[in-house]
Order: structure tokens, then sequence, then C-alpha cells
């Protein structure tokens, strides 16, 4: 006999559905994230992907790891004269606003108390730390794969703590956590 899943995991199932779809936005050529922010009545408050900021020309942002040469002119603000003109490289990673910030930032402020974020990959420690910051109160992760050696996504346990500070729940492959402040083992 078929079991019919709860509605929480209809919901859960039908926004990673979203998820992954809004990641397919991302002109990232090596990493495509995406982002859905629910209320607690489950209506989708806003989404967001990876990528440059809005505004940005994306013909002149870099959208891969690899260095490119960029150039920028500064120009007297009142002549329009030519004050220096200026050359460097730069790979994607200043310039890629995170999925879940994106999707925070077009929430506009309004995240209700116990709204829930759903990511693709486990927030790094710049991205946990606004998500503690705006009342969500569960984080759904549903791809783990963490590298303890990267320093691309820095530290997971600084997340997980803020996470804690936080007392937002993760749910990591569809296990429930609640992460906890404790004191150190070692004296």
């Amino acid at each position: 006999m078929n079991k019919e899943p709860s509605r929480t995991q209809l919901r859960d199932e039908v926004y990673t559905q979203m998820m992954v779809a809004q990641a397919r936005l991302s002109k990232d050529q090596n990493t495509q994230m995406g982002a859905i922010l629910v209320s607690p009545e489950g209506r989708v408050i806003s989404t967001g992907y990876n990528g440059a900021p809005a505004g940005f020309d994306d013909e002149t942002v870099p959208y891969t790891r690899e260095k490119q040469l960029l150039a920028y002119d500064l120009l007297d603000a009142d002549s329009g004269e030519l004050l220096s003109h200026h050359e460097f490289e730069a790979n994607k990673y200043p310039f890629m606003v995170h999925a879940e910030i994106n999707a925070l930032h077009y929430a506009r402020g309004k995240v209700p108390a116990g709204s829930k974020l759903y990511v693709i990959g486990f927030p790094c420690e710049r991205c946990a730390l606004d998500v503690s910051l705006s009342g969500v109160s569960e984080v759904f992760v549903t791809k783990d794969d963490y590298d303890p050696k990267s320093t691309l996504n820095n530290s997971r346990d600084t997340a997980y703590y803020m996470f804690a500070q936080a007392h937002i729940v993760v749910t990591l492959c569809g296990k429930r956590i609640r992460p906890v402040v404790s004191k150190p083992a070692k004296t």
C-alpha cells in the first residue's frame, strides 16, 4: 500500500523543485544555486539564485573561477574628464551574490518569524549570518557536498554555530538537526 506524502513532505518536494529550477537562471558557469523563501503558511515570499547584483552589466562581470582582465576609469564627476585608467584581474568570487542572500534581499525585509529557506547547498558563513538575522526558523538543504578542506565556502562549523545562536533548525538531506551552543570539551 502506497502511503501518501504528508502536506509538509509535499511542500518540501515542490519547493525543492522550484529551487532547482530557480538555480538554472544563474549565469555562473561552475556553480548554480537556488533558494526559495517560504512563509510559515507555505506561501513563497521570494526566490534567489547566485549571480552578480541586479544592475551590474552581465557582459563585463566574470562568471568563472578563472581570472579575467577587467578595467575601469575614474572620471571627474563634474567635467567627465578622465582622471585615470585602471586594469586588474579578478574571478567570479568577489562579484557573486549567493542565492540565499538574493532570496532574503528580494523579500525586502518582510520575512515573518517561522519562515523556511530552501537551499541547494549548505550556506557559507556569510549567508548563515544573514539568515540568522532574517527571521528564518528553518533552513532546508538538499545537497550535502561539504569539503572540510575547501577554502571557498569557509567553515560549516561557524554556520552551525550561528544557526545555534539564532535557534534555526537545519534539515540536511532529509534529517532535521537542531544546533545548540555548548561548552568546549577541551580545557
